[in-house]
């Protein structure tokens, strides 16, 4: 099946949550619930940076939003050839089984369910994931891993590094990572260190199992992870969609990420294919 998309149409569709009339892979984006009433009332999208790489890269945006019901959330996830779960507020950490932190923040417990939800079917159907912060994060969590909740007060390093820019204040917070020679996110940006952006005060803690770290930063904070199984999951803590806008090798996980779904969509339309593959 393929999505398609054409001029204003294509941006009804997108509110629809409907496949758009241009050939290229559903890529399923979910919409938490403020987020999506804006968009549907406004049309002022502020997930607007991940579309766009999504689209730039030949893929099409499939709205997964907090405020479907479930037979919508299941038609929605039924056009996808893959999941991109965006950065937000913190997850629940009664996911990983933990107390609440005196410095956590935000949460809401059915944003998460609902990306639990995308993940579910994104792994029975062996569809490629990419994470972005929050994304990254959950990733961590719903495959079993856990999270720091609060980095100034939880994690103690011999190196200081910014994780967030104070808020209120107009400075941006950066920092170099390490990236870890012969992973996936050295072959996408192909050199082993790296300075990204930064906006998060969690961060993984106890590593999922099945996956492997790829990039930290000096004071030890982990930056990626990889799945190391058949499935395409990468989750980055950094934004690429905010960076590579002016510096086009971030574009690099947004690109391999429509590629692999586009395996995923001609599997789906050609059924028999995946079928020999595996005989």
């Amino acid at each position: 099946m393929r999505c398609r998309r054409v001029g204003f149409l294509g941006f009804v569709f997108l509110l629809l949550g409907l496949a758009a009339f241009a050939d290229g892979p559903c890529i399923g984006l979910i919409y938490a619930e403020s987020k999506f009433v804006k968009l549907d009332k406004s049309g002022k999208d502020d997930q607007r940076l991940y579309r766009d790489a999504v689209e730039e890269n030949g893929g099409v945006v499939v709205v997964i939003a907090q405020t479907y019901d479930a037979q919508r959330v299941a038609s929605a996830l039924a056009r996808i050839d893959g999941l991109l779960l965006p950065g937000g507020i913190d997850v629940d950490p009664k996911y990983y089984h933990e107390d609440r932190h005196a410095k956590l923040e935000k949460t809401d417990a059915a944003l998460d369910a609902l990306e639990f939800k995308a993940l579910d079917y994104a792994k029975e159907h062996a569809l490629p994931v990419l994470g972005v912060c929050r994304g990254h994060q959950l990733i961590n969590v719903y495959y079993g891993g856990s999270l720091i909740q609060d980095i100034p007060s939880e994690h103690e390093a011999g190196v200081r590094v910014t994780h967030r820019a104070v808020p209120g204040s107009k400075e941006k917070a950066a920092h170099p990572v390490a990236i870890v020679k012969g992973s996936m996110l050295h072959e996408l940006f192909g050199v082993e260190r790296l300075v990204v952006n930064s906006y998060h005060h969690q961060a993984v803690k106890e590593l999922a199992p099945g996956f492997v770290v790829t990039a930290r930063t000096d004071d030890g904070i982990v930056e990626a992870i990889e799945y190391t199984g058949a499935q395409f999951i990468l989750g980055v803590q950094f934004h690429p969609e905010k960076i590579r806008p002016r510096d086009s090798r971030f574009n690099a996980p947004f690109k391999r990420f429509i590629e692999e779904a586009r395996k995923a969509q001609a599997k789906r339309e050609r059924p028999e294919a995946s079928q020999g593959e595996g005989e």
